[in-house]
Protein backbone atom coordinates (compact mmCIF):
# COMPACT_ATOMS: atom_id res chain seq x y z
CA UNK A 1 0.00 0.00 0.00
CA UNK A 2 1.14 3.65 -0.65
CA UNK A 3 0.10 6.18 1.97
CA UNK A 4 -1.13 9.44 0.75
CA UNK A 5 -0.89 12.66 2.78
CA UNK A 6 -3.20 15.59 1.24
CA UNK A 7 -1.23 18.06 3.97
CA UNK A 8 -4.01 21.33 3.44
CA UNK A 9 -6.76 18.67 5.10
CA UNK A 10 -4.32 16.67 7.55
CA UNK A 11 -5.59 13.70 5.87
CA UNK A 12 -3.85 10.22 5.56
CA UNK A 13 -4.96 7.26 3.83
CA UNK A 14 -3.66 4.50 2.46
CA UNK A 15 -4.28 3.98 -1.26
CA UNK A 16 -3.50 0.70 -3.72
CA UNK A 17 -2.04 0.67 -7.04
CA UNK A 18 -3.73 2.38 -10.13
CA UNK A 19 -5.85 4.80 -8.12
CA UNK A 20 -6.06 8.24 -9.23
CA UNK A 21 -5.31 11.24 -6.92
CA UNK A 22 -8.67 12.66 -7.96
CA UNK A 23 -10.55 9.47 -6.66
CA UNK A 24 -8.39 9.88 -3.64
CA UNK A 25 -9.02 13.46 -2.72
CA UNK A 26 -13.25 12.76 -3.64
CA UNK A 27 -13.41 9.30 -1.44
CA UNK A 28 -11.00 10.79 1.36
CA UNK A 29 -13.24 14.04 1.51
CA UNK A 30 -10.54 16.25 1.11
CA UNK A 31 -11.13 20.07 0.05
CA UNK A 32 -9.11 19.73 -3.28
CA UNK A 33 -11.21 21.41 -5.65
CA UNK A 34 -11.79 19.68 -9.33
CA UNK A 35 -13.69 21.39 -12.28
CA UNK A 36 -13.39 19.40 -15.98
CA UNK A 37 -12.11 16.15 -13.98
CA UNK A 38 -10.18 15.48 -17.48
CA UNK A 39 -6.92 17.65 -17.47
CA UNK A 40 -8.16 20.23 -19.45
CA UNK A 41 -9.39 23.10 -17.37
CA UNK A 42 -5.98 23.13 -14.00
CA UNK A 43 -8.29 23.43 -11.39
CA UNK A 44 -6.53 20.52 -9.38
CA UNK A 45 -2.78 21.83 -10.16
CA UNK A 46 -0.76 20.63 -6.95
CA UNK A 47 2.79 20.50 -5.75
CA UNK A 48 3.54 16.66 -4.93
CA UNK A 49 6.01 17.31 -2.13
CA UNK A 50 7.55 13.86 -1.80
CA UNK A 51 6.90 10.73 -3.69
CA UNK A 52 6.33 11.76 -7.34
CA UNK A 53 8.15 8.85 -8.59
CA UNK A 54 5.59 6.82 -7.33
CA UNK A 55 3.18 8.39 -9.76
CA UNK A 56 2.34 8.26 -13.60
CA UNK A 57 4.83 9.56 -15.66
CA UNK A 58 3.58 13.71 -16.67
CA UNK A 59 1.57 14.21 -19.84
CA UNK A 60 1.31 16.31 -22.47
CA UNK A 61 -1.95 17.77 -20.84
CA UNK A 62 -0.50 18.30 -17.61
CA UNK A 63 2.69 20.52 -19.00
CA UNK A 64 0.33 22.52 -21.22
CA UNK A 65 -1.92 23.28 -17.90
CA UNK A 66 1.45 24.23 -16.03
CA UNK A 67 3.40 26.25 -18.71
CA UNK A 68 -0.26 28.12 -19.19
CA UNK A 69 -0.20 29.45 -15.93
CA UNK A 70 3.29 30.27 -15.67
CA UNK A 71 4.81 28.90 -12.60
CA UNK A 72 8.41 28.34 -12.32
CA UNK A 73 7.12 26.47 -9.03
CA UNK A 74 8.78 22.35 -9.92
CA UNK A 75 6.58 19.23 -9.12
CA UNK A 76 3.15 20.14 -10.38
CA UNK A 77 0.96 18.17 -11.33
CA UNK A 78 -2.97 17.56 -11.91
CA UNK A 79 -4.39 15.42 -9.75
CA UNK A 80 -7.02 13.95 -12.08
CA UNK A 81 -4.06 12.56 -13.96
CA UNK A 82 -2.23 11.54 -11.41
CA UNK A 83 -2.26 7.79 -11.05
CA UNK A 84 -0.30 5.66 -8.08
CA UNK A 85 1.89 3.17 -9.71
CA UNK A 86 3.88 2.15 -6.94
CA UNK A 87 2.79 -0.99 -4.39
CA UNK A 88 4.51 1.12 -1.33
CA UNK A 89 5.90 4.40 -0.48
CA UNK A 90 4.66 7.33 0.37
CA UNK A 91 3.24 10.75 -1.35
CA UNK A 92 2.62 14.22 0.25
CA UNK A 93 0.59 16.36 -1.78
CA UNK A 94 0.01 20.27 -1.22
CA UNK A 95 -2.61 21.93 -3.16
CA UNK A 96 -2.96 25.52 -2.02
CA UNK A 97 0.56 26.77 -2.71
Amino acid sequence: MVSVYLKNDNIKVNVKTGKSMREIARKSGASMEFGCRVGDCSTCIAKIVHGADLLNPINDKELLAIKAIGSKEENLRLMCQCIVEADEGEIEISYFF
